[in-house]
């Protein structure tokens, strides 16, 4: 075997060896994904419908969302999802802290730095978190400039149900 032959045949097993890889980061985190969406239909859809209600419906879907996350499988790719979406949230805690930001404008970043988080997963375990945070991105945008009486829905559907269906596509290969 000559060596370029060689060359491309290393070339194809890594190839191969890093969409398995994807495939397999997919495939654990997409119930995780679509257990967050779940939390932001319903957490956002009663800020916008039942606010009164909303701090509770959050409390109740975070601690659903945590329950389900730690208490699956780990997968190989956990710690680096763990890692990103604690930085995330942290950031999140500060910003609204010092810009001692308004209900909206909370949830407008928590937006923004999800979505962002997602992207990085994207960078780090596939692709197709770039469209999970696309399309959070863009309810978030929309809510906020186009429809901001309605930014809690935007966030709901658009967000929410993004995730929920991103997750269980998420999954297939």
């Amino acid at each position: 075997m000559d060596k370029k032959k060689a060359l491309e045949i290393l070339n194809d097993v890594a190839i191969a060896r890093r969409k398995t890889s994807e495939l397999r980061n997919y495939r654990g985190m997409g119930s995780i994904i679509s257990a967050w969406g779940v939390v932001w239909l319903l957490g956002f859809g009663a800020q916008s419908i039942f606010p009164a209600a909303a701090p509770y419906v959050w409390i109740v879907g975070w601690l659903g969302a945590f329950a389900w996350t730690f208490t699956r499988p780990p997968k190989p790719e956990d710690f680096r999802a763990l890692a990103t979406w604690v930085v995330a949230v942290l950031c999140i805690c500060l910003v609204l802290v010092v810009t001692k930001a308004t209900q909206p404008t909370a949830a407008m970043i928590f937006g923004l730095a999800l979505s962002a988080a997602y992207a990085i997963l994207g960078i780090w375990s596939g692709k197709r978190f770039w469209v999970l945070a696309a399309l959070v991105l863009i309810s978030a945008c929309v809510g906020w400039w186009l429809v901001p009486q309605w930014l809690y829905l935007a966030l709901a559907l658009g967000g929410g149900v993004a995730l929920i269906l991103g997750g269980v596509s998420i999954r297939r290969p």
